[in-house]
């Protein structure tokens, strides 16, 4: 093997170790996955306690974050809110669900000036997202 042809391999395996060593940080620099199981801070809930209420049980809350989190909202209408994060289906909420949950537990979600959950809504939230996303 030539010289150049090991300083060659050197290199691209200097390149690739570097790259390796950074992706965590490019991970979480950008936010990781959105929606994992892992999306943060949330409260701690016993499924084993309690009712879990359905998501055509929780109307209120749907009511207020679909204030901006709707499929039917596009532009400046959506306050902001990422297209595609949507909550008036029971299938955009469900994929949204640890998400939602972690927005609303940190206070990001709803942000000041439009419709806030109460206890209880923020409570149906918590359950729902923690205790399988029943239909």
């Amino acid at each position: 093997m030539t010289q150049s042809r090991v300083r060659t391999l050197f290199t691209d395996l200097r390149t690739w170790l570097f790259a390796l060593a950074l992706a965590p940080l490019a991970a979480v620099a950008c936010g990781g996955v959105e929606d994992s199981d892992d999306a943060g801070d949330a409260p701690e809930i016993d499924c084993s306690v309690g009712t879990t209420p359905k998501f055509s049980e929780m109307s209120a809350v749907w009511g207020k974050c679909t204030t901006c989190h709707s499929s039917m909202l596009t532009g400046a209408s959506r306050v902001n809110a990422p297209p595609g994060v949507d909550f008036d289906t029971y299938a955009a909420a469900k994929t949204h669900a640890a998400t939602a949950m972690h927005e609303v537990y940190e206070g990001a979600m709803p942000p000041a000036g439009l419709p806030a959950l109460s206890e209880d809504e923020e409570e149906q939230l918590y359950r729902w997202a923690s205790c399988g996303t029943p239909e």
